[in-house]
């Protein structure tokens, strides 16, 4: 699309009419000698100008042999200034503010405030503009104020809806500032914290826990800061100082058994409970001659006494199978 014609072009625009003829067009009426519309050159100029400015205000150089350019123009410009993703009409609970973290409440289907605390809550989708009944999925969000541009902001772990530069245990980034106004939106869970459950023993090849996991080593460790594993264990392995701390369970040098759950293999078993080392119960019987007749330990020998017959000491300091010593950790 351009400023081309088969012939009979000027150089410069022509002027618009000095008493234009403004309404409909006509295709006029010859028995009552009434013309039809006359377009004439402003009309043409008019409308290529028009056209023309779409094509230019998308990037494109105008092309008169290609008829499709108004069509790209279109759908360059619609995405160009497509900054966001949102959904309208959203409901909000009544405490949630603008530019606050939600999540969705199923529940009451609605959108609230989210937090870090490593529960379902922390589940956001968006930035919350309670203004305009929308949430900001993704891209740009100018609903912040004193944001430092190209930092990495996370949903907050302390305070409700909140957005901090700090990541904490339960990471969900919640986008990158691009200026003290406006962040780009993109909600993202830390990979450490997907795809394993919270309170999931694993053993590593290695002698330091890997991101997102605590040694499994009877520590006492905090309820606030180890928010998530503390709602999944409680204080089976211990109450820790009995307010703030709860402890881990202690996995060194131990091997670990399925819990019995009813099934009557090891029963009476509590749930996380420990159990020292055993022998089943047993005899053994030990060849004799000479008269002597030696059963379950005890020899008989008829007329003279009774007592015990001691055998070599044998063996090390416990009863084990061949096995590998590797560090067992617990997710947070």
């Amino acid at each position: 699309m351009d400023r081309t014609f088969e012939s009979g072009a000027a150089g410069s625009p022509p002027s618009a009419p000095a008493s234009p003829s403004s309404g409909y067009p006509t295709a006029g009426n010859p028995q009552a000698a009434t013309p039809a519309t006359k377009p004439g050159p402003w009309w043409y100029h008019m409308m290529t100008e028009e056209l023309r400015a779409v094509i230019v205000a998308a990037g494109l150089t105008p092309d008169h042999t290609d008829v499709t350019q108004l069509s790209q123009a279109i759908q360059a410009l619609f995405i160009a200034n497509q900054k966001a993703v949102v959904i309208n009409g959203a409901v909000f609970e009544a405490s949630v503010t603008n530019g606050e973290v939600v999540r969705w409440d199923a529940a009451n289907n609605r959108f609230d405030e989210a937090i870090a605390d490593g529960t379902a809550n922390n589940h956001a989708v968006g930035v919350a503009d309670v203004t305009n009944s929308k949430v900001y999925l993704y891209g740009e969000c100018p609903l912040f104020t004193g944001l430092t541009p190209g930092a990495r902001y996370y949903l907050s772990a302390g305070t409700l809806g909140a957005i901090t530069t700090t990541a904490p245990l339960d990471t969900v980034m919640i986008g990158i500032a691009k200026s003290a106004t406006t962040l780009w939106v993109d909600v993202d869970a830390a990979p450490a914290q997907q795809g394993v459950e919270v309170g999931s023993v694993i053993f590593v090849a290695k002698n330091t826990a890997p991101t997102g996991y605590l040694k499994a080593n009877g520590a006492a460790v905090s309820r606030t800061t180890y928010a998530a594993l503390f709602a999944a264990i409680d204080t089976t392995f211990g109450a820790g100082d009995g307010s703030t701390t709860f402890t881990l369970p202690d996995l060194r040098g131990e091997f670990v058994r399925g819990w019995d759950d009813g099934r009557g293999v090891d029963s009476g078993r509590a749930f996380g409970s420990s159990q020292a080392d055993d022998f089943k119960s047993h005899s053994h019987n030990i060849p004799y001659s000479d008269g002597y007749s030696l059963t379950n330990l005890t020899a008989e020998r008829s007329g003279v006494q009774d007592g015990t017959y001691p055998t070599s000491v044998a063996g090390g300091t416990e009863t084990r199978p061949r096995n590998v010593a590797l560090l067992s950790c617990i997710k947070y």
